[in-house]
């Protein structure tokens, strides 16, 4: 059962709303699981080299259970029955960041010769550049130069954690890695740019959620609607392009099911009144231009 391990009494917004289906089916909605069919829209669903089917099985079914006992609240992961090479996580933008309470989706895949070499990962960004080392085109990258599958295979992944260990090292230290070093709290000199982008990839999900994880996408959202609408008043600056954005925003939760109407009302009162106080600024500014003015004259 998924729960939220980043604040331990949460309170997600002032307005406290029924439970419907949505929520229950929220609640129910493990951490790890074992799927039956697996996803047509997996990246790596048409990779299928020979593999030893009976050593491979072993060391992933080893991975599944440290994935069933040991994932915190803010990673899930789904794993496939009739493709045990293939599985599909979840992380969670963690406080802090800019990517706060936003999904990071990633395509998992166990090379036939795993462990010997760590499993390849394939980042669903929607065509979005949230982050250096999280490429639009899906790959994931320690640096703009340096793949982040090799660095695993041949150096360290940062100065924390160490080279792939065949013998230790599993996919679970792999997706905490990216939680811990990749989404950090400044990814860009401009974090902004990267906040605004968590936000429009929170509208897409929630328009075209992936499979089986369609259930927590509209829980996850659901829930935290209330603290992402206030996480967006703190870093706007009433630009049209983020109240545009803030509009976009509130659309997308009220069709999930929040109500969302009063952080609009407030929205819409911040920007008349910081547009007051700029009428304001410029009739100060043309008021004492005017007077530089008089007083170049009378010199």
């Amino acid at each position: 059962m998924y729960s939220n391990d980043f604040e331990s009494n949460p309170v997600y917004g002032e307005i406290e709303e029924i439970i419907d289906e949505v929520e229950k089916k929220f609640k129910k909605f493990k951490k790890f699981d074992i799927v039956s069919d697996t996803p047509f829209d997996h990246h790596f669903l048409d990779y299928k080299r020979p593999i030893r089917r009976n050593l491979l099985a072993e060391k992933v079914q080893q991975e599944w259970r440290t994935l069933e006992t040991s994932l915190p609240n803010s990673i899930l992961a789904r794993a496939y029955e009739n493709r045990i090479d293939l599985m599909r996580a979840v992380v969670i933008g963690p406080p802090g960041t800019p990517y706060y309470h936003g999904l990071f989706f990633f395509d998992i895949l166990f090379p036939s010769n795993y462990p010997n070499r760590p499993p390849k990962l394939f980042y669903r960004s929607q065509g979005l550049d949230l982050n250096p080392n999280l490429r639009p085109e899906g790959r994931v990258y320690l640096s703009l130069v340096e793949n982040w599958y090799g660095r695993l295979v041949h150096g360290s992944f940062g100065s924390n954690v160490e080279k792939w260990k065949p013998e230790e090292s599993n996919v679970l230290q792999v997706l905490i890695s990216i939680q811990r070093l990749v989404l950090n709290s400044k990814p860009y000199p401009n974090n902004k740019n990267a906040f605004m982008l968590t936000c429009e990839a929170m509208t897409r999900w929630l328009q075209a959620p992936p499979r089986h994880f369609e259930d927590f996408v509209a829980g996850h959202f659901r829930l935290r609607s209330h603290q992402i609408l206030m996480n967006y008043r703190e870093y706007t600056d009433q630009s049209e392009c983020m109240v545009q954005l803030f509009l976009k925003l509130v659309n997308a939760l009220e069709a999930n099911g929040s109500y969302c109407k009063h952080h609009l009302s407030q929205v819409i009162i911040e920007k008349e009144n910081t547009e007051e106080r700029d009428t304001n600024n410029e009739i100060v500014a043309v008021f004492f231009g005017k007077l530089k003015n008089v007083a170049v004259l009378l010199a």
